[in-house]
């Protein structure tokens, strides 16, 4: 019985690490993309449509496009990245999630599609620079790489960690923490999302503590599917979509307006 079980589990975890190869993507017409809903400018729900938008949507959209193959989203949590890729749930996610070398250890990346820095939201004054997050209380999405960052970093600081933005944000209206912590673009979409009778008292630090590169994930070892995904990022920057894309969430007339310092290249950025 025994060895009748450990069989089928080993027929089980071969197929989940064959789901995401590009052929069996192909022979199935759809790719399954791992995607928040709760992150812009990244990524959010349209509550009047309840479609997906963002920056990394239309990344995903123009992927599936070039692999000529339907994207099948699905919502995921910060902490669900990596182990959607590792069990198969996702054929790739794009989740703006940064490339660091202990996650290369566990999924394999594309070359960089988008590069930002990590800013944090608080009260007007509170923090006038690094030294100020000593002895602070910081709200962050576990999981994050800004996890690993604030431990290594700024040991003096208390985390607290939660599974969504919103959720953070609430704790830093509410006193109950110092300030939350993020990416740059998506901590200037949240100061928007504050009500406008107190969005005067808050502002996102002109400080960032890292710079970091965003990378779709997918298995390790699946390195036809990895050079397909970069092959249509390369592409998209070749023809001036992934241009577009940056204006469309990032260029002036956007609700967060920042300059590209980046481009889309076969070796990573």
């Amino acid at each position: 019985m025994f060895k009748i079980g450990t069989a089928l589990a080993a027929v089980l975890v071969f197929q989940l690490a064959q789901a995401a190869s590009l052929e069996a993507i192909q022979k199935s017409g759809q790719i399954v993309i791992g995607v928040k809903d709760s992150s812009p400018p990244f990524s959010q729900l349209d509550v009047k449509t309840r479609a997906l938008k963002g920056y990394d949507i239309d990344f995903a959209l123009g992927i599936a496009k070039r692999l000529k193959v339907k994207p099948v989203f699905k919502t995921l949590e910060s902490d669900d990245r990596i182990p959607w890729v590792k069990e198969g749930k996702a054929d790739i996610v794009i989740a703006d999630l940064a490339r660091s070398a202990e996650r290369e250890k566990e999924v394999a990346f594309s070359t960089g599609y988008f590069v930002t820095d990590t800013r944090i939201l608080a009260k007007k004054g509170r923090f006038k620079s690094e030294r100020d997050l000593a002895g602070s209380q910081i709200a962050l999405t576990s999981a994050s790489s800004s996890v690993k960052l604030m431990r290594k970093s700024f040991p003096d600081t208390k985390l607290a960690e939660f599974e969504d933005k919103p959720e953070m944000l609430k704790a830093v209206l509410a006193g109950v923490v110092d300030g939350m912590l993020g990416d740059g673009p998506v901590m200037t979409a949240t100061l928007a999302q504050i009500p406008a009778a107190q969005r005067s008292q808050f502002e996102v630090s002109d400080f960032a503590l890292d710079t970091k590169t965003f990378g779709v994930a997918m298995p390790k070892d699946e390195k036809t599917l990895q050079i397909a995904v970069n092959n249509a990022l390369v592409d998209m920057e070749t023809s001036g979509e992934a241009q577009a894309i940056f204006n469309r969430w990032f260029g002036p007339q956007s609700s967060q307006p920042m300059g590209r310092i980046f481009r889309i290249s076969p070796s990573r950025n």
